[in-house]
């Protein structure tokens, strides 16, 4: 029996998925962070993991990593440098086939068909897919770029939250609670900041939501600036061109009411996963037919 490998691979968690060749779903597993930022030994480490947990959970103990199929969509490939280290790391497949975690997002999301998506996670990418054409936007990393993303706020919020308590901005109750979980020192929050990953400032935007909900004005500040960036995102990507999109990832949901009613008009819900499209990609002939 052929068996095909799906890998949504993004910056807080790796979700895998194995199918037989009729696209029937055998077992699912999950791991770490797969950001190709983060070096592909450990990327690849969380990918084996996350294989290896869905192979378990099919019953298939006989079965190895070279038995499978890989399609792979990992944040960080919008980067052409990690594209190419991606394609020549000595992986542990059959077959591998890799892709921006957006590629096969979009793929999932319009069931292979002309379509556009923006992810907005813990990092944010788009991809628009229309006649074999493939456009990209964002997936920069949040130190430069993915505004809107959920590194960018909680960033955007603890530098705020800093800001507020050394009597530079008013000290809202987000950024009172924020400074709490630090022990309200600058000294434990600056430490943290330095050696912190994207998840973990992503790990401060429930806070950020529950705030901006109450009327809290850091926190609808903040809501606000991501919502404007994530609607100038959508209106680049898919411009004029009459493509719907799919906004997924954590962040959507939350963020969603506050975009532009013009661009709340353009989205619809995605018919599948990103780990579908993830499938597609590894050639599973049951989801290409």
């Amino acid at each position: 029996m052929e068996l095909y490998l799906g890998i949504d691979g993004g910056g807080t968690k790796c979700r895998a998925r194995i199918a037989d060749g009729n696209g029937v779903t055998l077992g699912e597993g999950i791991a770490g962070s797969a950001n190709t930022r983060l070096g592909l030994d450990a990327v690849f480490a969380e990918i084996a993991s996350a294989a290896g947990n869905a192979l378990a959970a099919a019953g298939l103990p006989d079965a190895g990593l070279g038995d499978l199929h890989a399609g792979l969509g990992l944040a960080g490939l919008a980067l052409e440098s990690e594209r190419a280290k991606v394609a020549a790391y000595a992986h542990p497949f059959a077959t591998m086939v890799a892709e921006s975690d957006a590629h096969t997002a979009c793929l999932g999301a319009h069931s292979g068909r002309d379509g556009a998506i923006l992810i907005v996670g813990t990092g944010c990418c788009g991809c628009a897919l229309e006649g074999g054409v493939e456009r990209t936007i964002s997936g920069w990393g949040f130190e430069i770029g993915d505004r809107g993303s959920g590194a960018w706020i909680g960033h955007r919020a603890c530098r705020r939250a800093l800001w507020a308590f050394e009597g530079l901005a008013p000290y809202t109750d987000l950024a009172r609670e924020i400074m709490a979980r630090f022990d309200d020192s600058p000294e434990i929050i600056v430490g943290w900041a330095t050696a912190a990953k994207p998840r973990d400032f992503g790990s401060v935007v429930p806070l950020v939501f529950a705030h901006a909900e109450r009327g809290d004005a850091l926190a609808l500040t903040i809501v606000r600036q991501a919502a404007r960036d994530i609607s100038a995102l959508v209106a680049k990507l898919i411009g004029s061109s009459g493509l719907k999109l799919a906004l997924v990832g954590g962040v959507a949901e939350p963020i969603t009411p506050y975009l532009d009613e013009e661009v709340r008009a353009r989205l619809m819900p995605p018919e599948g996963g990103a780990l579908s499209g993830a499938l597609r990609l590894s050639g599973c002939p049951g989801l290409l037919a």
